[in-house]
């Protein structure tokens, strides 16, 4: 009888001891599982916050462009209907004569430009602050979004 119970003793001895040895596995899966999904919305936060610059920097710069576009269209219909005109500092001395009143030798010179070739200028002018628009927007994307994607998450 004592056998018995000393042999049934022992079984639940080792039931126990059995039992005891899955839960600490399941323990260590379950703190292995917790740094992992710790490590994973790190991982998403980290991308969702570079996701809102990169909105951010497509709105700054698209704003940017949009308005350096008006500009350079209010600029071309101007020039284009004669509001506005374009001039470049001229010097002419085959013109200049002796015969000029003493104040007006500090006066600038002037010459119109034919409209078609201030078409053109301001059409170059438009290409350059496209041009500038798109190269800020292109160092801000590597310098707020490349590089910080390179550094060594936070802990």
């Amino acid at each position: 009888m004592i056998r018995c119970l000393i042999a049934a003793l022992a079984a639940c001895l080792v039931l126990i001891y059995s039992g005891w040895s899955h839960i600490q596995g399941q323990a260590k899966d379950l703190a292995i599982a917790k740094d992992r999904n710790s490590t994973l919305e790190r991982a998403a936060a980290s991308r969702r916050n570079t996701q809102r610059l990169l909105a951010q920097l497509d709105t700054e710069h698209t704003k940017a462009l949009t308005d350096a576009q008006t500009t350079n269209n209010q600029l071309r219909a101007a020039v284009a209907t004669g509001a506005r005109r374009l001039s470049v500092k001229a010097t002419c001395p085959a013109v200049r004569t002796a015969t000029t009143t003493a104040g007006l030798d500090d006066a600038e010179a002037r010459a119109e430009l034919d409209p078609a070739a201030g078409a053109r200028i301001v059409a170059i002018a438009n290409d350059g602050d496209e041009a500038i628009v798109a190269l800020t927007g292109l160092q801000d994307y590597i310098n707020n979004i490349c590089q910080k994607a390179q550094e060594p998450p936070k802990e």
